[in-house]
């Protein structure tokens, strides 16, 4: 991301007190990278990420994280976003809905893949934490 916010640095001990998993998405927030994480997000000019479900081997399925951003989507429920900056560098990006997903066939890799689109929630946009 060439311009993240200038919101503070955290540790990923203070990313883990809210994220409260060690998975890449949660009930409330996700966490997002440039691909140390083996995921190729893609974060756009605009603000938007193009994130790639969860699970690198095989066809991905609606379930765990996949069902969570699947629910986020037809709820319109925002999630946090935490971004990692380098190693116990993260920042918070902030609440992000998802706007729209794409399951497709990733020919490279031989296998199905979601491609969930988020969006930056305006500011005054309601989140809870809870």
């Amino acid at each position: 991301m060439k311009n993240p916010p200038s919101s503070p640095l955290l540790s990923w001990r203070e990313v883990l007190a809210r994220h409260k998993s060690l998975r890449g998405i949660a009930k409330n927030s996700l966490l997002a990278d440039e691909g140390e994480s083996g995921y190729r997000n893609v974060f756009l000019p605009d603000g938007r990420i193009v994130y790639v479900g969860e699970g690198l081997e095989g066809h991905q399925q609606p379930t765990g994280g996949n069902a969570v951003l699947l629910e986020a989507l037809q709820t319109r429920r925002p999630l946090r976003v935490f971004l990692r900056e380098g190693v116990n560098r993260w920042r918070d990006l902030g609440p992000y809905r998802v706007e729209g997903v794409e399951y497709r066939r990733e020919a490279a890799e031989g296998r199905y893949v979601y491609w969930f689109t988020l969006a930056p929630v305006e500011s005054g946009g309601k989140f809870s934490t809870g």
